[in-house]
C-alpha cells in the first residue's frame, strides 16, 4: 500500500513539473520576425543642386511600417560627408496611409521649414523619392499636421511622382534649357588634421595628428564634418581612447561667422557612456579639434537639432576652445 502511495505521489510531482515547464515555455517572450532590407536613402550633394542616393540596410520588425522606418532613417541623415539634408532634424512622422499605389505621410510642422527655395525643393523631393524607390508606391502626398503641404506657389502640392535627379527652379522647370557640360570631377588633396582623444584616465585630452584625402574645392562645412567622423572612428595610438560613440553619425555642419554648429544622431546621447569626466572628454575634443581649422573659434553641439545634454551640462550656447585641458 505504501509503494503504490509513493508511486502516485511521484506520478503527480512529475505532472505538475511538466506543466509548469509547459506555461514557463507559454510564458517566455518571443523575440519578434524580423527581416533586413537594403534601401535608397536621398539626400542632396555638397552644393545642394542635385539629389545623390545612399544604400542603408534598415531592420524592419514584424508589424513595424516600413515606410515610417525608412524615413525615420533619411531624417537621421546621411553618412556620406559630402551629402546634405535639408529635412529638419525635429521631423516626427505621425504615420502612413496606402491607398492602392499612392502613399500619404502625416508628419509634423517642423518638416515645412526649410531653409531657402532650394532646399525645400531638394527636401520635398529625397522624401518623395525615397518612398517611390518601392515598386509599389506611384505617387505621394505629405500631410503637415494633417493638412496638405503647401508649395513656393501658395497651393497644395498634392500627389507627387518621383522627382528629377537634378533639381530645378521653377523658372528652368518652365522653360527647357540647353544641355551644359558635364563638371570636371574635382582633384584631391592631402591635409593633415589634429584630433583630440582623452588619455586613458579621461583626465586630459592628447592631440593625435592624422592625414586625411578631402576635394580641393571642399566647402569649410563639409571639411568639419569629415573632421569630426574622423573623431568618431576613434583614435590609432592604442594608449589614447575615443571621445564620441561609434555609433553616432554628423547629421549636419553649418557654419556662421566663425562658429561651427554641429548636429549629431541620438546616439550621442544613447550610446554615450556618460559621467562627468567622459562628458568633459567629448565637449572638449570636439571643439578643441575643430577651433584647430582656420577662421573657426567657437563650437555649438546639438543632438537631433536640441542642445547637447549628456548628463551634467546643457550645451545651449557655443563654446571656445579650452587649451587648459590639453595634456602637457
Amino acid at each position: 500500500m505504501v509503494k503504490r502511495l509513493s508511486l502516485l505521489l511521484a506520478a503527480l510531482l512529475l505532472a505538475a513539473l511538466m506543466t509548469g515547464c509547459a506555461q514557463n515555455q507559454e510564458n517566455v517572450p518571443q523575440r519578434p520576425e524580423q527581416t533586413t532590407q537594403t534601401v535608397k536613402l536621398y539626400f542632396a550633394n555638397e552644393d545642394n543642386e542635385r539629389l545623390v542616393t545612399e544604400d542603408r540596410q534598415l531592420v524592419i520588425r514584424t508589424g513595424e511600417d516600413k515606410y515610417t522606418a525608412v524615413l525615420q532613417a533619411l531624417i537621421k541623415g546621411p553618412k556620406n560627408d559630402n551629402y546634405r539634408v535639408n529635412i529638419s532634424p525635429n521631423t516626427r512622422v505621425y504615420g502612413t496611409i496606402k491607398q492602392g499605389d499612392r502613399l500619404i505621410v502625416d508628419v509634423n510642422d517642423d518638416f515645412a521649414r526649410f531653409d531657402g527655395s532650394m532646399a525645400e525643393i531638394l527636401g520635398v523631393g529625397a522624401f518623395v523619392n525615397t518612398l517611390t524607390q518601392f515598386d509599389e508606391i506611384d505617387e505621394v502626398k505629405i500631410l503637415v499636421e494633417g493638412e496638405e503641404l503647401i508649395g513656393p506657389s501658395g497651393k497644395p502640392r498634392g500627389w507627387m511622382k518621383t522627382f528629377p535627379l537634378q533639381a530645378q527652379t521653377q523658372a528652368q522647370q518652365a522653360r527647357p534649357s540647353a544641355s551644359a557640360p558635364a563638371k570636371p570631377a574635382p582633384s584631391e588633396v592631402k591635409r593633415n588634421v589634429i584630433l583630440y582623444f582623452a588619455n586613458q584616465e579621461a583626465t586630459a585630452l592628447v592631440p593625435e595628428t592624422r592625414t586625411i584625402t578631402v576635394p580641393s574645392n571642399i566647402s569649410q562645412a563639409a571639411y568639419c564634418k569629415t573632421i569630426v567622423n574622423e573623431l568618431i572612428k576613434g583614435p590609432r595610438n592604442d594608449e589614447l581612447r575615443r571621445t564620441i560613440p561609434s555609433e553616432a553619425m554628423v547629421r549636419s555642419v553649418v557654419i556662421k561667422g566663425s562658429t561651427a554648429y554641429v548636429d549629431f544622431s541620438s546616439e550621442m546621447h544613447s550610446k554615450h557612456s556618460g559621467g562627468a569626466a567622459g562628458e568633459s572628454m567629448t565637449i572638449n575634443s570636439i571643439v578643441n579639434t575643430l577651433t584647430e581649422i582656420e577662421n573657426i573659434t567657437q563650437v555649438q553641439i546639438t543632438v537631433e537639432g536640441k542642445p547637447l545634454s549628456i548628463e551634467h551640462v546643457v550645451m545651449d550656447k557655443p563654446m571656445g576652445r579650452n587649451t587648459s585641458i590639453i595634456q602637457k
